[in-house]
């Protein structure tokens, strides 16, 4: 009998959590619970034993009613990643592109892209996608990102897109997909190597965009004092010339060099043309808003410091907001009702600091309480998870290293409150960013997190395949945060800013994400590897991202690189193609755009 149970052991510890539920229903509650794999992929919730020992499923049609009730779970978690996104995790992006005086192309070629591209990056480090097929899975991400995203920024708002830059993020994300495929195919395994060599590829592009700026703004100055050593000489038909024509020349960098996030700045800080010799002949662009005026708006000397502390709180305590429910349809009301709990969780816990809002989103008595509340929810599920104790189907919260956080958070919450005013924030508001951007990374790998196991569950309950979905449902859920992104920028007049992110992200995601998976999963070490990482639709997904990519360098040239309402369309029927060939190849309709594997016999 030991040797028996031995067997059994190894068994379980190499048995796949996926496989449990294939069993009978009558031994899942005890397979899900003894199975190593099935504790290796579940994050905060253990569905399994949530399935089959809490819910007692004992037949299909409750187990196809519990999937169902996973799904809304899923829509309910991409909901709230979306909110954390745009109202939180976003904001900080874009401050941080002021303070770093960024220009739209930097800007959307890097925080932006990995503000959209976060979510890929945690999942990929998930137990859950170790054994997963990363090249289709990426490839579709970046497949549908560009597709929805640019016909969405190009429907809402047509545009005169800059030449080089859209050129150059196009190159890039195509060197990315030919070099992710051959680092792939070219050995039969992943090597540490082969990380280092995408991340260098980021690096390098790092440098040539910081570069490419740092030359722009040189030849401005250069521009600049020309324009003034002309407007000193005789004015005659030559000079007159030369100088219309630096004029024009000036212009154009001008509008590649005006900072991405203009619609943010002071006045007081903002680059002032008329400061800067020969700048009265360029016209600035127009600020939208300035965020001096936006922090002080309500501010008065002769106002007591806690003047309407609790209906200030109360205020930002309120998920519904009163001009929204006013102007909103019947199902824009239901919908504002259904996510109202997930924006009051994320309120309380997550600090606001976003320049475009009336005293920059402050409000003292939330804000000191969650000096409190944000560190001591953050380390307990952090310490929580690696810590890893399951009660039931849920994880035990370890206040132990949080309780600790109190001794400082404290004392900086009394003081806060008792320094700060109500309608004006205070000069040390903008370090609330510290505590807004971690506790937004964290609510998005809890969120990406538990999305792969339900979306992995519900596949192999209604016999989906996992590749299909990673490249439909997950890239579709993956693509509604860089869908929000994309439109609260284009709306914003940072058109640019979003067509550039769209190309950036993707790639981001392709050196960076993988580059960091390839070096810390081992399970592509093994010979071989390559047949399992390109995945069964991994050809089909590269056939469809080149016919993006050489399909937008088409339509760049044939419309002179403005950005068309036709174009939109043309990207959407792209993607109408991309997720009926993938249903058609699920179904065994057609053939996947690939070969059929061949062994040789033994």
């Amino acid at each position: 009998m030991t040797s028996i149970d031995d067997e059994f052991k190894y068994f379980l510890s190499n048995m796949s959590c996926q496989s449990v539920l294939r069993l009978p229903y009558e031994t899942r509650c005890m397979m899900s619970r003894r199975t190593k794999n099935c504790q290796d992929i579940i994050s905060y919730f253990n569905y399994f034993e949530m399935m089959y020992c809490f819910f007692n499923i004992h037949d299909h049609t409750t187990e196809i009613c519990v999937m169902l009730l996973f799904v809304l779970i899923a829509i309910s978690y991409l909901i709230l990643m979306s909110i954390v996104v745009d109202s939180y995790f976003m904001p900080v992006l874009k401050i941080l592109s002021v303070k770093l005086q960024m220009n739209e192309a930097l800007a959307g070629a890097t925080l932006l892209a990995f503000g959209s591209s976060v979510s890929d990056l945690v999942a990929n480090l998930m137990p859950i996608r170790h054994d997963s097929s990363y090249f289709d899975g990426t490839i579709s991400d970046s497949v549908v990102i560009v597709l929805l995203c640019g016909g969405l920024i190009c429907y809402l708002k047509p545009f005169k897109m800059d030449e080089y830059i859209v050129v150059r993020e196009l190159l890039f994300l195509l060197l990315s997909v030919e070099l992710l495929r051959f680092l792939i195919f070219d050995g039969e395994s992943i090597s540490h190597t082969d990380g280092l060599i995408l991340l260098s590829v980021y690096l390098i592009y790092l440098i040539i965009i910081v570069a490419d700026l740092l030359l722009l703004r040189f030849t401005i100055r250069q521009l600049r004092t020309q324009i003034a050593s002309l407007e000193k000489e005789p004015s005659t038909t030559e000079r007159d010339k030369k100088l219309r024509k630096k004029i024009n020349s000036l212009k154009i960098l001008l509008q590649h060099e005006n900072i991405g996030a203009d619609s943010l700045r002071g006045t007081g800080q903002s680059l002032s043309n008329t400061q800067m010799i020969g700048a009265h002949w360029v016209k600035s662009k127009p600020e939208s808003m300035d965020y001096e005026k936006t922090r002080t708006i309500l501010h008065s000397k002769q106002n007591s410091k806690n003047l309407f502390l609790w209906g200030d709180f109360l205020e930002a305590l309120n998920p519904i907001d009163a001009m929204d429910w006013k102007l909103a349809g019947p199902f824009q009301r239901v919908f504002i009702i259904i996510r109202s709990p997930m924006l009051l969780i994320v309120t309380i816990l997550v600090p606001v600091v976003d320049y475009e809002r009336y005293k920059h989103g402050w409000s003292k008595l939330l804000n000191c309480t969650q000096i409190i509340t944000n560190p001591f929810i953050l380390i307990a599920a952090i310490h929580s998870k690696f810590d890893f104790v399951y009660s039931s189907w849920y994880i035990d919260f370890n206040v132990n290293y949080a309780k600790w956080s109190l001794c400082l958070s404290v004392p900086l919450s009394v003081f806060t409150f008792f320094h700060a005013r109500t309608d004006m924030p205070p000069p040390y508001h903008i370090l609330f960013i510290v505590l807004s951007g971690t506790s937004s990374l964290a609510f998005i790998v809890f969120c990406t997190g538990e999305i792969e196991v339900l979306i992995s569950i519900v596949g192999i309950v209604f016999n989906l395949s996992e590749h299909f979905l990673s490249i439909t449902f997950g890239s579709v859920g993956n693509a509604i945060i860089n869908l929000m992104a994309s439109f609260a920028l284009t709306m914003q007049g940072n058109e640019k800013m979003a067509f550039t992110a769209i190309f950036a992200g993707p790639f981001f995601n392709i050196v960076v994400s993988m580059g960091i998976a390839f070096l810390f999963n081992e399970k592509v070490r093994p010979k071989g590897s390559a047949l399992w990482l390109n995945g069964e639709h991994g050809d089909n997904c590269y056939i469809f991202i080149l016919i993006t990519i050489f399909s937008t360098f088409w339509w760049c040239l044939t419309f002179n690189f403005i950005a068309r309402r036709s174009f939109a369309i043309f990207y959407w029927i792209i993607f109408v193609l991309f997720i009926v060939y993938a249903i058609a190849v699920e179904w065994d309709m057609v053939h996947e755009m690939t070969n059929d594997e061949m062994f040789q016999p033994t």
